[in-house]
């Protein structure tokens, strides 16, 4: 399993193209695994204006979203370029299974890292990478509710929800008021404290190109940056 690299919260990222220029060191650099459930409106904007965006420095990814409307309209703002794949996967009766879909990417070998938006592509996406280990970035979008998971389903589903996020290498968040929150509401992530990170500028494309540089030289064993990422 690769050594998963230090995180501070004193840093200042470097800009995207000179993350990129470490990331691609090889001739043929590896790809970026990205996970939605629920791509649309906020979630679409930010794919859109941050990780997609750092398509124009020579980024690559895979993205993996309910076969719908969403992954439809998400194409359609993408535009035309080089470095991404949308990836479908089944809708049936509301429910869609991004898991399956994704352990099959992830077993094909041509991805260096995992990045979810949202706690359920973040629970699907710890599932698939069970075994398989890669380095597992996630973004949440929308704060914890103190009611949000009611009943004996829904404590089921917390404990596994608080599972995925304590696997994560690294949480991104929006905001300090954010970080509060999830470190509230998830106190077994308090002793991780230093995985969850703050993107203080919306649309931070330095900051997220910084973060999945460092993590995917790490999946490649490779000499990491001395610079920390910003928190």
């Amino acid at each position: 399993m690769p050594v998963r690299p230090a995180l501070s919260p004193e840093a200042r990222p470097v800009a995207a193209s000179e993350a990129m220029r470490r990331w691609a060191a090889a001739e043929d650099p590896p790809r970026v695994l990205l996970a939605a459930r629920w791509p649309i409106r906020g979630v679409r904007a930010h794919l859109l204006a941050n990780d997609l965006a750092l398509r124009s420095v020579g980024f690559r990814f895979t993205f993996v979203g309910p076969n719908d409307e969403s992954l439809r309209r998400l194409r359609e703002g993408c535009g035309e370029g080089d470095g991404l794949d949308l990836v479908g996967a089944p809708v049936e009766n509301g429910r869609c299974r991004l898991w399956p879909v994704l352990r099959r990417l992830l077993r094909e070998g041509s991805h260096a890292l995992i990045h979810s938006h949202g706690l359920t592509a973040t629970a699907h996406a710890s599932l698939a990478n069970l075994g398989i280990g890669l380095p597992h970035v996630v973004t949440l979008h929308e704060p914890l509710r103190p009611h949000q998971f009611p009943g004996w389903l829904g404590g089921m589903k917390r404990w596994t929800l608080c599972r995925s996020l304590a696997r994560a290498d690294a949480i991104i968040m929006a905001s300090r008021a954010a970080r509060a929150n999830l470190l509230e509401h998830v106190p077994s992530l308090r002793i991780h404290a230093e995985r969850v990170l703050v993107c203080i500028e919306s649309g931070d494309t330095d900051c997220l190109a910084a973060l999945l540089a460092r993590f995917v030289s790490s999946s490649r064993s490779t000499a990491v940056p001395s610079e920390p990422i910003a928190a």
